[in-house]
């Protein structure tokens, strides 16, 4: 038996190019009404008023009329919320985490009886299906972050700057700055070695834009905290650079740039032991000041990326950043250096908490020009060619697993044959970065040199 797969992404899509043409036709009507008050028609009435009258009637009949442009451009509006709506409800049922709810619902059930023969192994089975269940609703409830934020965080001053789509600046139990972090773990002035770990596909051109973040995966798994820099020679003789950084791979601290500290700073300061470790890495690969650059990040290296891309003293000065492509990284308020034509990627899943901590929803989200960039599903009103943001939902009930590089990398290469003209435009750009003689250079980072 087939069995029908409804792509929630779409339809979300299609709600927005609805409601979009509905807003079109709504400026039509109001531009067509004013005809009736043009000067030419003004001036006709005085020698042919009948005439004038007729046509005024013609006019007001296409915007007013019971099937007029007002009227088409009210039920396209109205289309537009009720399908939203359906959709919303359908999407809540569909994610919500059954089976994680039935196991609770068992384990109380027979609780009592497991507790008399087996009490320590019941409890631990208690825990991990609670564990389990907080894992599952923390991705169900990922879509709500900003508004949940807005209204249930403690501290005024956090729920104060989610309204006001301000950067996040404070945390959202005390209200405590995040810049003192800085105290509690003080960061190093950032050192890279050359690394032992040699990945399978050291030399190769990436090929895609999907490819270059299943590298940034794998560095992810290296031994140590990790970047690497790798140098195309196109066709054209010129050499090209991309910069491909891995997320956190430390829940607490650790003495390398990959860790939760280290996160918590990207986010806060645009200068980290992150960033000064890529400008060094830069220098140990010998690539030249102005030289063309792509940066390419998932999680805290998205941060990191972006954090670059806004400097101007790196982007524009040291490298010449063109094109930056992050997966699973709360970049939203991030912005490029004012006088770089620096073209952004992001890809967001929305049930992925780590895109929302933030606290600054990518719908709407302006870019350095001032204006919307972003992109639902396969294209949406409001993108801009400077800065498209792909958002889609995928939901595993796990926050690891809808966090993974890999997932990202994979929804990447469903974009191959995307019709969006914005993103195919950003490929096509990014397109000499991914074929060509390479050489890769891969760092091993660490907050400070060895003692």
């Amino acid at each position: 038996m087939s069995s029908i797969v409804i792509d929630y992404e779409e339809l979300h899509r299609l709600a927005k190019v609805w409601l979009s043409a509905a807003r079109s036709l709504a400026g039509q009507a109001l531009s067509v009404a004013a005809l009736a008050a043009e000067p030419a028609v003004v001036a006709n009435a005085v020698f042919d008023p009948l005439g004038a009258a007729r046509l005024e009637r013609s006019i007001m009949a296409s915007v007013a009329a019971p099937r007029g442009l007002a009227a088409l451009a009210a039920k396209l509006e109205r289309d537009s919320l009720r399908l939203e709506a359906v959709v919303a409800k359908e999407q809540l049922v569909d994610d919500f985490p059954m089976r994680q709810v039935e196991t609770i619902a068992g384990w109380l059930a027979t609780a009592p009886i497991r507790l008399s023969w087996s009490p320590s192994q019941t409890l631990r089975a208690g825990h991990h299906d609670v564990v389990d269940l907080g894992n599952a609703a923390l991705g169900y409830l990922s879509p709500l972050t900003e508004p949940l934020l807005a209204v249930l965080a403690p501290s005024p001053m956090f729920r104060a700057g989610v309204l006001a789509r301000r950067p996040v600046s404070v945390d959202p139990v005390f209200g405590l700055p995040l810049r003192g972090v800085g105290a509690i773990a003080p960061e190093g002035p950032g050192y890279v070695s050359v690394s032992s770990f040699r990945p399978s596909w050291s030399g190769t051109a990436p090929n895609s834009l999907a490819t270059v973040m299943h590298r940034v995966a794998d560095l992810e798994h290296a031994p140590d905290a990790s970047l690497a820099i790798e140098r195309v020679v196109g066709v054209d003789g010129v050499a090209r650079y991309i910069v491909e950084l891995p997320g956190m791979r430390h829940m607490g601290a650790a003495p390398d740039p990959q860790d939760l500290t280290g996160a918590i700073s990207a986010v806060a300061f645009p200068s980290t032991a992150y960033t000064r470790c890529v400008a060094k890495g830069l220098d140990a690969a010998r690539v030249p000041p102005g030289a063309d650059v792509m940066l390419v990040g998932h999680s805290e290296g998205g941060i990191v990326a972006m954090d670059l891309a806004g400097d101007s003293a790196f982007n524009g000065r040291r490298v010449n950043v063109t094109h930056v492509v992050v997966a699973g990284s709360p970049v939203s308020s991030k912005r490029v250096a004012a006088a770089s034509a620096t073209k952004v990627f992001s890809v967001e899943n929305v049930n992925d908490i780590v895109t929302h901590l933030d606290a600054v929803d990518s719908a709407g989200s302006a870019d350095s020009a001032g204006s919307a960039g972003s992109v639902n599903a396969a294209g949406s009103a409001g993108e801009t060619p400077a800065r498209l943001t792909y958002q889609f939902s995928a939901d595993r009930h796990d926050i690891v697993g809808t966090h993974d590089p890999d997932r990202y990398a994979e929804r990447i290469e469903r974009l191959a044959d995307s019709p969006n003209p914005l993103y195919r435009q950003f490929e096509a750009g990014a397109r000499p970065y991914l074929s060509g003689t390479t050489t890769t250079s891969v760092f091993k980072l660490a907050d400070r040199p060895p003692t």
